[in-house]
């Protein structure tokens, strides 16, 4: 505040008289010390008579004592400590259109327009004197710092210093520093697996995809993006000169003890600053064992009998970020014993497993998945992982690695388990080598949980049953599917325990649908699952692949001898109130022309 303009309001509102504020003046001017501080340490007048002053002239109400004990460590600490000491600001309140605070100058604009695009809502302020409201804020701070900790390979920064980073004091670069660092601890407590840093006109936006959605966490001023981008370029060995070109690199952070694996990419945009995308890789998690992930009885059957063939290719496929390499590692957990020599490609690597040897491919030096294939045939392997096939040369040497001897578990990105083979012809593959090498596909998608505290039972309606394919019809025919004489591929409830889609469970089903609580965050949802469909290279699918058939009729041929698509998982997994109706819908969008073109299995002739 302009100190003659406080002058005049002491002077109106608290009588101070006017020659004594000039003789104020003229030491302020000579010796540079704020107005309030001469006349509280000239006994002048008090803290607690200017706030109820400015609180008198600015029109807000007065606080006298604020209760620290009472004030959300959450809320407050949003708001930068050293920007909350400096403005003499403390949040105490929020709802869903403003944010409540202590300020102990109500005309300092410039800290109201941040607190306003900090938390995107109008700020609802109270005065209160400013000596007391440092205290406070010393005090819900200090209640903060016992919280935990982020480290990293250099230093460690405690949670006080995280939640309190300064991002607003741009001369600064520890604050930006612990502002970086607070992105990566409430990520990790709110299970984000991706971190969205995006410029928009007048702020920064940061976005968590958690279960798979994004949502907005925070906001800062625009002006510190560059401040952002080069703090992130520096961690990730990246060139923070370079900001027309996309960039790729890696972090490795300590969090509360766990360890994450953080890639990180940035693109240059329109708006003049480029954008950066983290995705975290918690390399401590427990691994899943394979009965972990959710398969049906008969797809566990199959999956278990696969992975302990001596020989042959096993593809995972789905799009990116639907639990592909989750599934390959609960795989090689599964078949990890001492007599068993495993060696693994991948970019990066996810997890560190006990007894494999895992090897990170980096391109820059030569070192693909390729190169490292070829070079894994002569480590006399019995198991090999492949992150990815990419192109001709990987699976050419996965084909002929399956065909000497060795089982190769490797994924690739197609929409469903029989577009994989379509997508290796296209590569240039022959027919003949993929119906020889080629043992299995699982095609998986990832969806959401329902929380299990707020979860809403309802009945089901016809269209709802019918659009997951839970008809009459449908689940006499699947009764049926244990005469067809490749049966032995697809094991149903003769030899293995009934199926809940086996029997029609009648018009009137209870299933569930999302609500929202604390303990989700209000989204209804608490983390995600596989929902998968396995397609067995058998005597009936092996001549459509040597013809080069199209997917669609590999998958109708495929379906017509048992095989259960993505959609018939999801059925499952939504009568059992694991999930909702909407989000097998959606994960399954490209089930629906095969199912408007399925023929029925009573035209099969047994």
């Amino acid at each position: 505040m302009e100190q003659r303009f406080l002058g005049e309001i002491l002077h109106r509102r608290a009588g101070i008289p006017l020659e004594r504020l000039e003789a104020m003046y003229a030491i302020q001017r000579e010796k540079g010390i704020d107005l309030t501080d001469l006349l509280v340490n000239g006994n002048v007048i008090d803290d607690a008579s200017i706030a109820q002053a400015l609180a008198a002239e600015a029109e807000l109400p007065y606080v006298d004592r604020p209760e620290p004990d009472r004030i959300s460590t959450a809320l407050a600490t949003r708001l930068p400590i050293t920007f909350a000491k400096t403005h003499k600001i403390l949040v105490t309140n929020e709802d869903d259109v403003a944010v409540y605070a202590l300020i102990g100058d109500p005309f300092d604009t410039v800290a109201l327009d941040e607190m306003r695009v900090l938390f995107g809502k109008s700020v609802e302020a109270s005065v209160a004197p400013a000596e007391k409201i440092v205290d406070a804020i010393n005090r819900v701070y200090e209640r903060e710092a016992g919280g935990g900790e982020l480290e990293n390979d250099e230093a460690r920064v405690d949670e006080h210093e995280v939640a309190g980073g300064d991002i607003l004091d741009s001369d600064d670069e520890a604050p930006v520093i612990r502002w970086v660092n607070s992105l990566f601890l409430q990520a990790m407590k709110e299970r984000a697996s991706d971190i969205h840093i995006e410029p928009e006109e007048k702020e920064v936006i940061v976005r968590y995809r958690i279960d798979g959605e994004l949502y907005v966490a925070r906001r800062a001023p625009r002006a510190f993006m560059n401040s952002i981008v080069g703090r992130i370029k520096i961690e990730s060995a990246l060139n923070i000169a370079e900001k027309r070109l996309p960039q790729d690199g890696r972090i490795t952070k300590k969090i509360a003890g766990k360890s994450f694996d953080i890639r990180v990419s940035t693109i240059p945009t329109s708006r003049a600053y480029e954008r950066i995308v983290m995705r975290l890789l918690n390399k401590s998690s427990v691994l899943l064992d394979l009965p972990d992930l959710g398969f049906s009885p008969r797809d566990y059957h199959l999956m278990d009998a696969l992975i302990h063939r001596p020989d042959g290719i096993i593809l995972v496929t789905g799009p990116t970020g639907s639990g592909k390499t989750t599934t390959l590692y609960a795989c090689l957990n599964r078949i990890n014993q001492p007599n068993i020599n495993i060696l693994t490609a991948e970019d990066p690597v996810e997890y560190e497993l006990p007894q494999i040897h895992q090897v990170h491919v980096n391109a820059k030096i030569g070192l693909t998945f390729a190169s490292a294939l070829r070079a894994f045939l002569r480590q006399d392997p019995d198991v090999v992982m492949v992150g990815e096939i990419r192109d001709k040369e990987t699976v050419e040497i996965a084909i002929n690695a399956s065909l000497t001897g060795h089982l190769v578990l490797s994924t690739i990105h197609t929409n469903d388990a029989p577009g994989a083979f379509t997508r290796m012809i296209d590569m240039g593959v022959e027919p003949f080598l993929l119906r020889s090498s080629v043992i299995g596909v699982l095609a998986q998608r990832l969806v959401r949980v329902l929380c299990p505290h707020c979860k809403e039972p309802y009945e089901a309606t016809p269209r709802e049953l019918d659009e997951l394919g839970i008809t009459e019809e449908r689940c006499a025919a699947r009764r049926r599917r244990q005469l067809i004489p490749n049966s032995r591929y697809y094991p149903r409830s003769s030899n293995l325990a009934p199926d809940v889609l086996d029997t029609y469970p009648g018009p009137y089903v209870t299933i569930y649908k999302p609500k929202g609580c604390d303990k989700c965050a209000q989204t209804g949802f608490m983390g995600r699952r596989g929902i998968y469909e396995l397609l067995m290279m058998d005597d009936v699918v092996g001549p459509l692949v040597l013809k080069g058939a199209d997917a669609q009729t590999i998958k109708r041929a495929a379906m017509e001898q048992g095989m259960d698509n993505l959609r018939d998982d999801g059925a499952r997994k939504v009568l059992s109130g694991l999930t909702s109706v909407e989000e097998v819908l959606v994960a399954t969008q490209d089930d629906m022309e095969v199912e408007a073109d399925r023929p029925s299995v009573r035209n099969v002739r047994v």
